[in-house]
């Protein structure tokens, strides 16, 4: 059996992918209700080829998608793992439509920064919630056990210890353990310690972003890499704690700062506007 821990997007694709394989699985998810960063998300997915592009004229390939992310990145992502994602994501799309029955549908009407052909994907809602309650529907359709308000505490290779809302502990065997536990957004320590340039951004993400599973990999021996990697936002609405899609800013909208001056290129994209806002007198921003 197979131990997945965290039942956000990730662990969910995961727990599907294996059921389809005929292995068996167990979800084990923190939250009493599976929602993680995905759901605080926009929800939109960036895929290649795929039948809604086709069905939309758009023409797209793999090459085109990943000459775009390398061009956006300026080369800064592992060339081997932009492939790979840019080849899997439209087959995993349509995968996910065809066997367990989540609609998707290609956004137009704007393009994000970097992209030059229309390429989003969303559910119907369009959002990052919208997007959880179809794959946690897919993930009871296929019977897949998935365990809520269960704390990881602790865990080997072939073992692991849960904590309960009571205080009580349980402990799980299994012959291997993955984890979708997301980042660690939500730890300052750490975020000082392997993205020192955003160390003072304003954290919008799922709360249990604490870095467990990176404290957890290298306690069994794994090695860190891309640690300095980030998806930061530069249209987070506070004290709202509302997200601004950016595709207002692709439409025309522009960020000012607390005394009404303008100070980036929006066209950059919403990540690279993160280090020009927080350098903002009083890290606040208008639009």
């Amino acid at each position: 059996m197979i131990a997945i821990v965290g039942a956000g997007a990730c662990g969910l694709v995961a727990a599907l992918t294996l059921k389809d394989a005929g292995v068996e699985c167990v979800l084990l998810e923190r939250d009493a209700l599976p929602s993680g960063s995905t759901a605080l998300s926009s929800g939109f997915i960036p895929a290649c080829g795929t039948r809604w592009q086709k069905a939309r004229g758009i023409d797209d390939s793999v090459e085109d998608f990943v000459r775009d992310v390398r061009g956006k990145n300026r080369n800064g992502a592992d060339p081997g793992i932009v492939e790979a994602a840019a080849t899997a994501v439209g087959p995993a799309l349509e995968w996910l439509a065809d066997r367990h029955g989540i609609p998707f549908e290609v956004l137009e009407g704007f393009l994000y920064p970097g992209h030059r052909v229309a390429r989003m994907h969303a559910v119907p809602e369009k959002t990052g919630a919208g997007l959880m309650g179809r794959l946690l529907s897919a993930a009871q359709k296929a019977d897949i056990d998935l365990i809520t308000n269960a704390l990881v505490s602790d865990l080997s290779l072939k073992e692991i210890k849960i904590k309960r809302p009571d205080h009580s502990t349980e402990t799980i065997a299994c012959e291997a353990i993955l984890l979708a536990c997301s980042g660690f957004g939500g730890n300052r320590e750490m975020v000082r310690r392997y993205i020192p340039e955003i160390a003072g951004a304003e954290y919008a993400g799922h709360a249990g972003n604490q870095g467990d599973a990176v404290r957890w990999g290298t306690a069994l021996g794994a090695r860190l890499a891309d640690m300095g990697a980030y998806q930061g936002h530069g249209s987070w609405a506070v004290p709202h704690g509302k997200l601004l899609t950016w595709a207002l800013m692709t439409e025309g909208g522009i960020l000012v700062n607390a005394q009404g001056r303008r100070f980036t290129d929006e066209r950059q994209g919403y990540s690279e506007a993160t280090k020009d806002v927080i350098a903002q007198p009083g890290r606040l921003t208008e639009n």
